[in-house]
């Protein structure tokens, strides 16, 4: 997503250049990862003359948004103000995990 956010519209191929240095993966692999983006709603998609190129449905500011909230409720149990804690703390503690009380409440 990042090389598609960076440069568009882009084509597999130029995805799969830009993230090479890094990620020296197959033109398939990019190509399925790119194609599921799309049928998942995160990529739109146009052919124009024998490529299909791509475009972000989604801003970058938005995901990392999403990412960032997903983290503060699930590790810090929705504290907005725990998790600026945490950034400003050198300290690392784990925060409490309470136990299932028995064996029984996991399967459930």
């Amino acid at each position: 997503m990042k090389a598609v956010w960076r440069h568009n519209p882009i084509t597999v191929r130029d995805v799969q250049v830009a993230i090479q240095p890094d990620r020296p993966l197959a033109y398939t692999t990019v190509m399925t990862v790119m194609h599921r983006l799309h049928l998942k709603g995160f990529l739109n998609r146009t052919l124009r003359t024998k490529a299909h190129y791509y475009e972000p449905r989604v801003e970058f500011t938005d995901v990392r948004d999403a990412v960032v909230s997903g983290v503060i409720r699930h590790f810090f149990r929705g504290s907005r103000d725990e998790f600026v804690q945490f950034l400003e703390n050198d300290d690392v503690t784990l925060p409490e995990v309470s136990a299932p009380n028995a064996l029984d409440e996991t399967l459930l």
